[in-house]
């Protein structure tokens, strides 16, 4: 299956449900509470996710779910970050604000005895292509991210429709084969600034939550220049376990209290 999109952009948290139709008993019990809680549980695929402009960029095999894996950064982190392929055990909610602004909230349901989510995105080959395919380039063959998360919030504001996104969450494992441009990354760890300094004072065993959850703060605004992002809050650790260029590996990089706080950029299209 293709998915074409002249502009994408993705947020942070993707959450699918089944939809039920609901009966106007139903619907004024609803009506009559604060909010929406919505539980989730999906596992997404997609075929191929393809930008078009004078040529093609195509993004294969894409594939979003929990991470299956039993341990995240050393640890085993209970039930609830062991989930298998879906992505499951967040209880999401929605709720309108008396001065509109809406609001949309992720959290682990607590009925699973742990306080995080795991999850893991993959991709096939992403490709380079002339407008009629008859010249093609791989860029990368794949990438797989397994991390961990606990909260997830949103509000768009009903004046301006600026939107608010704050999160946690922590990369346990980011590998790319990048072999068509000579590079293979492994075992990549993206964590909170305290991530470094609590491995080494307790081990892996003794990590706490805000040691391997990086808050990430972003806010987002539409004018007639295109879409201002702005990185409100980044403070991480960051170590890359294996980085080989063209199949000869050039060691180890750790990078310690990465702060990209502040940084702002805009996307926009051009003539």
């Amino acid at each position: 299956m293709r998915y074409i999109f002249p502009l994408c952009f993705l947020s942070p948290c993707l959450a699918f449900a089944a939809l039920d139709p609901v009966s106007d008993a139903q619907l004024a019990d609803i009506s009559g509470q604060d909010g929406i809680t919505i539980v989730t549980s999906a596992r997404l695929t997609v075929g191929q996710i393809e930008y078009r402009d004078e040529g093609r960029l195509q993004i294969n095999q894409v594939a979003l779910g929990g991470a299956n894996r039993n341990s995240y950064f050393g640890k085993d982190w209970g039930y609830s970050s062991r989930s298998g392929d879906r992505l499951d055990g967040a209880m999401m909610t929605v709720d309108v604000l008396p001065d509109g602004d809406i609001v949309l909230s992720a959290f682990v349901d607590p009925g699973l005895g742990g306080g995080v989510i795991d999850f893991g995105l993959s991709t096939g080959q992403i490709v380079l292509s002339s407008a009629d395919n008859a010249h093609s380039a791989a860029l990368i063959n794949s990438m797989s991210i397994a991390g961990l998360a606990t909260q997830y919030r949103m509000k768009v504001d009903a004046q301006t429709m600026d939107i608010q996104i704050q999160m946690a969450m922590g990369i346990a494992d980011l590998d790319i084969d990048a072999t068509p441009l000579g590079i293979d990354v492994r075992n990549m760890v993206l964590a909170n600034h305290t991530y470094f300094e609590s491995l080494e004072d307790w081990g892996s065993s003794a990590l706490s939550l805000s040691d391997v959850q990086l808050p990430v703060g972003i806010n987002i605004h539409a004018s007639d220049l295109g879409l201002d992002i702005r990185l409100v809050n980044f403070f991480a650790d960051m170590n890359v376990e294996a980085i080989e260029l063209a199949q000869e590996s050039i060691g180890r990089v750790a990078v310690d209290d990465l702060n990209l706080g502040g940084l702002n950029m805009r996307i926009s299209g051009h003539l």
